[in-house]
């Protein structure tokens, strides 16, 4: 029997975590931003091991992220199971608009999504659907004056059409904090809960919370209550940045808690984030008027010595986060995201190898580049890529590896024919300063490219039979802090440009321990 855990549950970016339950199946959903496919899907039976489904929207016209910016797209996503068949809610912020799309489970129980979307006409972010009676409502967080006042308000839709049938009405300003948002209501005992994130998406987030007798309100804000979730005291605590959290019951009626933190690294004096916002897990115990999550501390190890009915849908120990991928099938697994469209013709699978080919288009462009990456996991593992040389075709372009966090952030190791030899290219941006040049040679084609990531560096390492070359640079330059902003994180994989083919036959992602020899 499982008697504690360890956070996060999802590493990497997986930011504002929604869950539903079908059963024994837990589905959880997550925001992709300019990642695609979008909207990211999981599903478990024991909470804590998840596998990956694929994402919800493939096709532009379910949502089209195609013009998205960095930290634009997809934004918080919900998920409600309802009369038979699932609804997710979101809002793309590259269009502006926030729309429901319908899946239902088929046969061979995956999730069948629809191909067209319900758009509802709500001024907002951060949607959320409860049903009642028959009934589906909408809340949302949005701007209601021109001085940037947000405020959670709710509307009632027609589930069909989208069309308002009453609202927008205000239901709460929150409790103080800044940027309210993140909002889920949900009925216990007769009474409306409002659940939501304040303090914005850095140090000062927290989670708090609202009840009322009525739907549509008033939503009472108890003094002494709120924040009911954070760290924002606590520097302490290797998780910070709680927030957007999501209340659900397991099949047994225990009460549990999913919600977005980070694992900063100490670097210096600094502390830096790669690995974006992850998804966490917390036992609640809501046995009177107000919850109680995990002791009221967002600790990184749970443990459920006080939780002894929770420990009964924790059925597995939690296993390793390690990523290894043959290219086995036909499909690629959903754990790749691409940027603001699938690489259609530019990607084939074949014979237990992944072809790419490359395009014009640049990492530091608002385009589809040919690049294929994974979520970096953990601030200490190694991705290595073994090439299948035979296959790998290196005319008029470079192939290499690339890690990002947006279009002038990252970085690449690029391999170049060049007349008798392969030139080998650190290309790296960071702001407005762009680094092209060449930084060693090979004699042959590689058999390996690497990207080692500890919490203070990135060193980018290509390996022939008789030689490498790598280079290395501050981990800093591909953080949060780096350019401002939290909504994603790290993603690192393969890149091609020009006229050049990169075969790959392995890839893998392997956690390490924090770095105490050169490498």
């Amino acid at each position: 029997m499982v008697t504690s855990y360890r956070n996060p549950i999802l590493r990497g970016m997986y930011p504002d975590p929604s869950i539903c339950r079908v059963g024994n199946t837990y589905y959880l959903v997550n925001s992709t931003f300019e990642y695609y496919p979008g909207i990211a899907l999981s599903k478990s039976t024991d909470l804590l091991n998840w596998q990956q489904l694929p994402g919800v929207v493939t096709q532009t016209k379910q949502a089209d992220l195609s013009h998205a910016k960095s930290n634009e797209g997809i934004f918080a996503v919900c998920i409600r199971y309802f009369e038979g068949a699932f609804y997710v809610i979101t809002t793309n912020f590259a269009e502006f608009k926030t729309f429901i799309i319908r899946g239902v489970l088929n046969n061979h129980d995956e999730i069948v999504w629809d191909a067209d979307r319900v758009e509802i006409n709500v001024n907002g972010i951060d949607p959320d659907l409860y049903f009642e009676d028959g009934r589906t409502y909408v809340e949302f967080t949005g701007y209601i004056d021109d001085k940037g006042t947000k405020a959670i308000q709710q509307v009632e839709i027609d589930l069909h059409t989208g069309e308002i049938l009453a609202g927008p009405k205000v239901l709460s300003f929150g409790s103080g904090g800044r940027d309210v948002e993140g909002p889920h209501i949900l009925k216990k005992d007769h009474t409306y809960y409002l659940l939501t994130a304040e303090g914005g998406t850095g140090v000062g987030h927290m989670i708090t919370i609202f009840k009322s007798d009525h739907l549509w309100g008033p939503y009472e804000n108890k003094d002494g209550v709120n924040p009911i979730f954070t760290n924002r005291d606590r520097a302490e605590q290797p998780l910070q940045n709680i927030g957007h959290g999501d209340l659900f019951q397991d099949a047994a009626h225990n009460w549990w808690l999913v919600c977005l933190g980070t694992q900063p690294a100490a670097v210096g004096m600094t502390q830096i984030t790669n690995l974006g916002r992850e998804t966490l897990l917390y036992p609640v115990n809501w046995n009177h008027t107000w919850p109680v999550i995990n002791h009221g501390v967002p600790t990184e190890v749970v443990s459920l010595a006080d939780f002894k009915q929770h420990q009964q849908s924790l059925l597995n120990e939690q296993r390793s986060t390690d990523f290894e991928d043959h290219f086995e099938t036909a499909k690629l697994r959903p754990e790749w995201l691409s940027l603001r469209n699938g690489l259609k013709d530019n990607l084939k699978l074949t014979h237990q190898m992944l072809l790419l080919h490359g395009g014009e288009t640049t990492l530091a462009q608002q385009g589809t580049p040919a690049f294929l990456g994974l979520r970096q996991a953990s601030h200490d593992e190694i991705l290595t890529v073994s090439l299948a040389t035979e296959a790998t075709d290196l005319k008029q372009g470079r192939l290499g590896i690339a890690s990002l966090i947006n279009n002038d952030h990252f970085a690449a190791l690029l391999i170049e024919a060049d007349q008798e030899h392969f030139n080998v290219i650190r290309q790296q941006q960071v702001a407005d300063l762009e680094i092209n040049e060449v930084i060693g040679t090979l004699s042959e084609l590689p058999e390996q490219f690497c990207l080692i990531n500890h919490a203070a560096t990135k060193t980018f390492r290509v390996v022939a039979k008789n030689k490498t070359v790598e280079f290395t640079t501050a981990a800093l330059n591909f953080s949060n802090e780096a350019i401002a902003a939290l909504n994603t994180g790290d993603i690192e994989g393969l890149y091609a440009l020009g006229n050049a083919t990169l075969a790959v036959a392995a890839v893998s992602r392997v956690k390490t321990g924090p770095i105490s020899q050169k490498e």
